[in-house]
């Protein structure tokens, strides 16, 4: 695995899709409360004969509190992150990377199996579906591997697949945010916004991974070449690109300080994310490959922190449901189960990796790949479930 490739090969992207969310709302509109009053969220949808579709929350925009949310969900301390790899150099830089691989980033691909596993709800009519998709990627994971004896291929599929992830999920989040404003917006302009919100990530995405980067061997202009790392056509697509979130962000802003319409916890979280990216843009653009990569880990954390804290608050959910499973007792000591699991997961991803690291990089983009697939399923309630999903019910 090359360094370069480290923002989606070794950063899990969990789908947290907008229109798994928005299906979700539209079947359960009003979300069930949490115990705790700091988590309570009460939303409501409603859509009126000229397409408009407003979003109602009578609570503060926070799903946990406004500090819980701004450090494990927006994780606005990006920037210090990226500030104490950049200035410690290589040592503080193999330190944060060891953290990110075995204990953030291997939990939150392992945790959508348990999810799956202990949530009844979400397999009892399913489980064989379940079953016969992880039999099936498996199969395909092995075959490709053993017909090849490389991992490239497979690799290229999870840089692809977990690209659209990525940006699936930060939409997931910030709709999830968004829903709990009095936003009212029509049909055609909230797909047109979340169409520009994930191309602007996967465009970042992939100019991360080296598109339209410049070797250097013979350039044209030795002083352009030394500001500018794109090549000719991607200089204006990168500055047209970047114009997306400088949009998106003005207007999330605008809805909050003028119309107040919108929360100021979906603004934290989109200015948030939204500077990340562009920042990723910025260090691809000129060519900046150090600050890329450090920027790269610090996305990779923020992604994963964010996730799991996402399955966090919908899991604490189910402490309010009258049904009686392993979801809900294991629910009741949430805190201590995850940490054992991250534990667990991280200690035994490096111990595996330290003695058969082919073998324990197999695994790892099985599970990763059994991730992408299982959790586009578990965050979608199915129509005429007459079964009540703690999970579901959250989001």
């Amino acid at each position: 695995m090359s360094q370069a490739s480290l923002h989606p090969r070794q950063a899990g992207k969990a789908q947290l899709t907008s229109e798994t969310l928005e299906h979700t709302h539209d079947r359960n509109p009003t979300l069930s409360r949490s115990t705790s009053p700091s988590m309570a969220v009460e939303t409501s949808a409603r859509k009126d004969g000229s397409g408009q579709v407003s979003y109602r929350n009578s609570s503060r925009g926070y799903l946990f509190s406004p500090l819980v949310d701004c450090l494990f969900i927006a994780n606005v301390l990006w920037p210090l992150l990226w500030f104490v790899d950049w200035a410690g150099g290589l040592e503080a830089h193999e330190g944060i990377l060891f953290w990110q691989i075995f204990f953030v980033t291997a939990p939150h691909r392992w945790i959508t199996i348990a999810v799956v596993s202990v949530d009844h709800h979400r397999s009892d009519d399913r489980r064989w579906l379940f079953a016969s998709l992880a039999v099936v990627i498996l199969a395909v994971c092995l075959c490709i591997q053993f017909g090849t004896g490389s991992l490239l291929c497979l690799g290229v599929v999870d840089y692809a697949w977990n690209a659209w992830h990525f940006s699936s999920q930060h939409h997931g989040v910030f709709r999830i945010y968004q829903r709990n404003g009095l936003v009212q917006e029509s049909t055609w302009k909230g797909r047109l916004h979340k169409i520009a919100f994930r191309v602007f990530l996967l465009y970042v995405i992939a100019r991360v991974a080296g598109l339209g980067w410049n070797d250097f061997a013979e350039p044209i202009n030795e002083s352009l070449a030394t500001h500018v790392g794109a090549s000719g056509p991607f200089v204006v697509a990168d500055i047209l690109l970047m114009l997306i979130p400088i949009y998106l962000v003005a207007l999330e802003w605008t809805r909050w300080g003028i119309g107040k319409t919108a929360k100021i916890a979906s603004v934290v979280y989109l200015t948030s994310v939204m500077g990340l990216f562009a920042s990723m843009l910025l260090a691809a653009h000129f060519q900046r490959s150090q600050s890329v990569i450090q920027l790269a880990v610090a996305s990779a954390i923020f992604h994963s922190v964010e996730y799991l804290s996402i399955v966090t608050w919908s899991v604490r959910k189910s402490v309010a449901s009258p049904q009686s499973n392993v979801l809900k007792r294991l629910s009741e000591t949430w805190f201590l189960f995850l940490f054992v699991f991250v534990a667990v997961i991280g200690v035994g991803n490096y111990l595996l990796s330290q003695g058969l690291f082919q073998f324990w990089v197999t695994v790892n983009l099985i599970v990763a790949f059994w991730h992408y697939c299982f959790d586009g399923m578990i965050w979608k309630r199915r129509p005429n479930s007459s079964k009540g999903s703690p999970i579901t019910s959250a989001p």
